[in-house]
């Protein structure tokens, strides 16, 4: 077995690796940015959940279709 058949593929698996995980907090990031006011829920729904596919959907679209916080005035 050859030992650098890893750097064969097309991207290097560290690479894919950051990438993937990226993907997996994209519902969090979403949100964050987004000032949503459940967030929190998002983000522990994303953590535990998000391992199975349908969870990480659910998160993902929460966090899309969430309306933002509305910023206070003083």
């Amino acid at each position: 077995m050859d030992m650098n058949m890893a750097y064969d593929l097309p991207i290097h698996p560290m690479l894919l690796l950051a990438i993937m995980i990226g993907l997996y907090f994209l519902p969090i990031i979403i949100a964050a940015i987004r000032n949503m006011r459940h967030a929190v829920a998002i983000s522990v729904l994303t953590l535990v959940a998000g391992w199975t596919f349908v969870g990480w959907v659910v998160a993902l679209v929460w966090a899309c279709l969430d309306k933002p916080e509305a910023k206070k005035e003083e």
